[in-house]
C-alpha cells in the first residue's frame, strides 16, 4: 500500500521528521530510555498540533509511569491530560476482549475513536500501541491486525508508531513487523535510523514523482503568467500613449473651439457695429428722408399717403430687426450696462417675444466677471431660453441670479415637459454640447436636470475673477468633463 500525499505533520522524532496522514511505522527499541525517548516527543508534537493521542501501554512502563514521564518533559501535559486530549490505556484495555485478541475488533475501536476526534474537533490522531505483550501464538491474529491497520490508514488522518522489544523477537516475527509497516526505525550505536521498507520506498518515488510534477507546472504556469503579464504591459502601454494622444487631442480641440468662439464674438462684434452704424444709420436717414415727404404730399391724394406711412412703418421694422440681430451678435448693453442688466433685459426681450412669462430673481447689482466669462455666461443664457422655446412646451420661466463661495451661479428652471436623460445623451444635442464646452472654457460648469412634467433646470457655476486662487483652482478641477 501507498500513502496518499496531504498535510504534513510534525512526528516530533527527528530521524522521521515530517509525515503525512496515514503513515504507520514502528519502532524496535531495547531499553525503557529508547521507549520514551521515542514517544515523549512524538505525543508533545501530537498534543501541540491539537491532535487526539491515544497511549497504549505494557511494561517496561508501568501504571503511573507514562504520565509522569510526560508531565516531567511537557509541564502542560497536565491540562491536557485534564481536558482528555491525551488517553493513557494498559494493552489489556485496549487489545483483549474477554481474555482473547479479536483483530476486527481492535481495528473497529481504533477506527471509532478517530470518528469521535474529529466530531470534538481534532486535527486527527496519533496512536501508540505496544507489541511486547504478544507471544507465539499471538502472531497470526497480530499480523493480521497489523494488515488491516496499515489498509485502513489509508486517507485517514491517523499517525501510528508501533514499539516492538527486540529482546523477545524472533527473525521471523522482526521480518512480520518490517512487512506490515511502511518502515521501522532503531536504535544503531546510540542514533535512530531509518529502515526502508519497500513500501516507503515506493511512497518516497511516488512523492518525488509528483513533486516534480508540480515544479513542471508551476514553472510551465509561471512562464504562461509571464508571457501573459508583458502582453499585459505592453497593451497597458498602449493604452496609456492612446488615452495621452486623446487627452492631447482633446486640448487642442478645444483650444480651438476657443479660438473658434473668440474669433465668432469678434466677428459677431464687427458685424453687429457695421449694422449699427451704416445700416442703422442709413434706415435713419431714409426714415427722415420719408418724415419729410409726407407734409409734401397733397391731403388731396390720400393713397400717397398711406403709401409714405407704410414705407415710415416699414423702415422702423427694418430698424428694429437691425437693432435686434446687432444686439443678438453683441449685445451692447452688456459692454455698457454690466451682465446682469443684460441678463435682466434678454429675459425681458424673450417675454414680449414668446408670450412666456419670465421672471428675474438676483439681489447683485454687478458681478466681477471677466469679458470671457461675461460673454460665456450670456451666450449659455441665450441658447437656454432658445431650447425653452424650442422643446420645453412651458409656460414660465424663473431666473435667478446669486454669488456664492466664489463663484456666480445663474438658474434658468422652466415648468416644462422635463428634459430626459436620453435627451440629454444624443448625438444630435450640439446645443448642450456647446452650452457645456462654454462653461469649460472659462473654468465653469453646468448641470442641467430635469424631472418629468416638472420642467427642466439649468444651473451654471462660473468662478468669480476676484475669487481667491484656490476657490478657482478646486473649480476648475471638478468642472473639468
Amino acid at each position: 500500500m501507498t500513502t496518499k500525499p496531504t498535510e504534513l505533520r510534525k512526528t516530533g522524532i527527528s530521524a522521521v521528521g515530517e509525515m503525512p496522514w496515514g503513515t504507520h511505522f514502528s519502532q524496535f527499541y531495547q531499553t525503557k530510555q529508547d521507549l520514551l525517548d521515542l514517544l515523549i516527543p512524538y505525543f508533545i508534537a501530537g498534543l501541540e498540533n491539537n491532535e487526539f493521542c491515544l497511549w497504549i501501554t505494557y511494561p517496561p512502563l508501568y501504571d503511573g509511569e507514562p504520565q509522569e514521564e510526560l508531565i516531567r518533559a511537557f509541564p502542560a501535559a497536565t491540562q491536557h491530560l485534564s481536558k482528555g486530549d491525551i488517553e493513557i490505556v494498559p494493552f489489556s484495555g485496549w487489545y483483549l476482549y474477554n481474555g482473547a485478541f479479536n483483530p476486527s475488533s481492535a481495528v473497529n475501536a481504533l477506527s471509532e475513536k478517530l470518528d469521535q476526534a474529529l466530531a470534538k474537533g481534532y486535527a486527527g490522531m496519533r496512536v501508540n500501541g505496544n507489541g511486547a505483550w504478544l507471544r507465539e501464538e499471538h502472531w497470526a491474529d497480530f499480523a493480521q491486525y497489523e494488515q488491516q491497520v496499515d489498509e485502513m490508514f489509508v486517507d485517514r488522518k491517523l499517525i501510528a508508531v508501533c514499539t516492538y522489544p527486540l529482546s523477545v523477537l524472533k527473525a521471523a516475527d522482526l521480518f512480520e513487523v518490517v512487512r506490515t509497516h511502511q518502515f521501522a526505525i532503531a536504535k544503531r550505536r546510540g542514533k535512530w535510523e531509518v529502515l526502508e521498507t519497500p513500501k516507503l520506498k515506493r511512497t518516497k518515488e511516488e512523492l518525488r514523482r509528483q513533486s516534480e510534477q508540480l515544479e513542471h507546472r508551476v514553472a510551465q504556469r509561471t512562464a504562461e503568467l509571464a508571457t501573459s503579464n508583458e502582453k499585459l504591459t505592453h497593451e497597458i502601454a498602449d493604452r496609456r500613449e492612446t488615452t495621452e494622444q486623446l487627452r492631447a487631442l482633446s486640448e487642442r480641440l478645444r483650444a480651438l473651439s476657443a479660438s473658434v468662439q473668440s474669433a465668432r464674438e469678434e466677428e459677431g462684434t464687427r458685424i453687429a457695429r457695421e449694422i449699427h452704424d451704416e445700416l442703422g444709420s442709413a434706415l435713419t436717414a431714409l426714415k427722415w428722408e420719408i418724415e419729410g415727404l409726407i407734409p409734401l404730399v397733397s391731403s388731396e391724394d390720400p393713397a400717397a399717403q398711406k403709401r409714405l406711412e407704410a414705407m415710415m412703418r416699414l423702415t422702423d421694422s427694418i430698424l428694429n430687426g437691425a437693432k435686434r440681430i446687432a444686439s443678438e451678435l453683441r449685445p451692447s448693453i452688456l459692454d455698457d450696462l454690466g451682465l446682469i442688466e443684460a441678463i435682466e433685459s434678454q429675459a425681458q426681450q424673450f417675454q414680449d417675444r414668446t408670450g412666456i412669462t419670465s421672471s428675474f430673481d438676483s439681489t447683485l447689482d454687478t458681478i466681477i466677471l471677466n469679458r470671457e466669462q461675461s460673454i460665456a455666461v450670456f451666450r449659455i443664457f441665450q441658447e437656454a431660453l432658445t431650447n425653452i422655446l424650442r422643446h420645453a412646451n412651458a409656460t414660465r420661466v424663473d431666473i435667478a441670479a446669486k454669488e456664492q463661495a466664489g463663484e456666480f451661479i445663474l438658474t434658468i428652471r422652466d415648468n416644462g415637459k422635463g428634459i430626459t436623460n436620453e435627451a440629454k445623451s444624443l448625438p444630435l444635442s450640439l446645443g448642450l454640447l456647446g452650452m457645456q464646452e462654454r462653461a469649460y472654457l472659462v473654468g465653469g460648469m453646468i448641470d442641467i436636470t430635469g424631472t418629468d412634467g416638472k420642467g427642466t433646470a439649468v444651473t451654471l457655476r462660473v468662478p468669480v475673477s476676484g475669487a481667491p486662487p484656490d476657490l478657482q483652482t478646486t473649480h476648475q478641477t471638478k468642472a473639468k468633463p
